[in-house]
């Protein structure tokens, strides 16, 4: 493989898709070219027959690798994807999605680009819209990777990146420290949080929407992966948005976040049509704030540099 084309490897997480997840990656083994490497980290306590006769298959031939992981934790999962990994670039996709045969080579040629580090893939719904139209500039460090639009249809850098749709390359991945696996379950906010630290490093993301996906979401399965819990266990939603706050909070943007966690969480037009529904978030919002300070006293819980691991394994040897 020349210098001009990385090796790529697909990770993907994976909670309760079943048939699903079996469909996404079957679309990534008939990509053009071939993909030289999947990686599935699976956190489902107990997959299906039909679905385990799928992915082991494809496990024994060596089409994929199929990790099971004990916690539901898709923060923890994608950085076990990454020390599994054997290629320059990986790529993090969702497990219910839909793409073109094309789609991994979207992402890799960009990185025939020595100046490109990431590149934020473009997210569709099911009915495929899309847009021209900023709210803000792309590359605003402070409010463009809130408002940036993932369904915009046009090529640019920008601060922003979906967790199910990224790629970047390995080194960059784990000189940012991966993704903080203080956010648990659903990992909700963990793709901000990533996006910040890569933009303290004085990064930004290539956005490409030629590197598409179409998100099934709750179309594909009501249960699966983040919807794996009760609304009232969605708790972990709103600590997670909390302790992404109290990590980057300031008085330039307090004003900002705040409202829009509030407008997301508490007073979304699906929860202000059933009130109930948004007192009960308004509660939990209250609630979550004691837990993700303590979670936030604690420190963040990231992955250190291979080099440096290696080093530390190193010296525990010898002493």
């Amino acid at each position: 493989m020349s210098r001009s084309e990385p090796r790529i490897s697909c990770i993907i997480p994976t909670l309760n898709r079943g048939t699903v997840v079996v469909h996404t990656v079957e679309q990534l083994l008939a990509q053009k070219p071939h993909v030289p490497e999947i990686i599935l980290v699976d956190q489902t306590p107990q997959v299906d027959p039909d679905t385990e006769a799928a992915l082991s298959a494809w496990r024994d031939q060596g089409a994929i690798k199929w990790i099971r992981q004990l916690e539901p934790n898709a923060s923890k999962a994608r950085n076990t994807g990454a020390w599994a990994a054997n290629g320059e670039i990986l790529l993090f996709l969702d497990d219910d999605i839909q793409i073109a045969p094309d789609f991994v080579e979207a992402h890799a040629a960009n990185y025939r680009d020595p100046k490109v580090v990431a590149v934020a893939g473009q997210v569709l719904e099911t009915e495929g819209a899309t847009t021209t139209q900023l709210q803000y500039p792309a590359d605003d460090p402070e409010l463009g990777w809130i408002r940036f639009p993932k369904n915009y249809a046009k090529r640019c850098k920008t601060t922003w990146m979906a967790s199910g749709n990224f790629s970047i390359r390995r080194d960059v991945y784990f000189e940012v420290g991966g993704m903080d696996e203080n956010y648990r379950r659903g990992a909700f906010r963990e793709e901000s949080d990533f996006a910040m630290r890569f933009l303290g490093k004085g990064y930004r993301f290539q956005f490409d929407p030629s590197a598409s996906i179409v998100h099934l979401g709750i179309r594909a399965v009501p249960g699966g992966g983040a919807r794996s819990w009760s609304d009232l266990s969605q708790l972990h939603h709103f600590i997670g948005d909390w302790y992404f706050n109290l990590k980057y909070l300031r008085w330039r943007n307090a004003r900002q976040l705040l409202w829009f966690s509030f407008r997301h969480l508490v007073t979304s037009r699906r929860k202000v049509a059933r009130p109930h529904l948004a007192l009960l978030s308004a509660v939990m919002w209250v609630a979550a704030l004691p837990i993700a300070a303590f979670r936030r006293l604690l420190g963040s819980k990231l992955i250190p540099n291979p080099a440096s691991a290696a080093a530390v394994k190193q010296v525990s040897h010898s002493t």
